[in-house]
């Protein structure tokens, strides 16, 4: 999928993303523990829940485990997601391999 991106867009947003996700994946990758918290990671994740939604469109429910976590839900009878926050980021960016469903729905980092 190909996006145009203002500038200001691709500093303020996608960049403090993908900082986010590096510190994440160089976590895992040594073994070590990210020590989240809502205040800063929560928002981050709530700004990616923002964005996803928007780019699908359909109704969800979601509940995301962990310090970043959270409930979010838009319109009614829609999927039911239920997992750790770090990973529906990891998923939307697609490592992991992505997801299925509404998870297919790539979100930039």
């Amino acid at each position: 999928m190909s996006e145009r991106w203002l500038f200001a867009y691709l500093m303020d947003v996608i960049y403090t993303r993908d900082t986010w996700m590096h510190r994440m994946d160089t976590a895992r990758a040594v073994g070590a523990d990210v020590a989240l918290t809502p205040e800063h990671d929560g928002r981050i994740v709530a700004d990616v829940v923002a964005d996803w939604a928007r780019r699908h469109g359909h109704p969800f429910e979601l509940e995301l485990a962990g310090p970043a976590g959270g409930s979010y839900r838009s319109g009614i009878s829609g999927e039911r997601l239920n997992l750790d926050a770090v990973e529906f980021c990891r998923r939307l960016s697609g490592r992991d391999g992505g997801g299925e469903g509404l998870l297919a729905t790539f979100t930039p980092f």
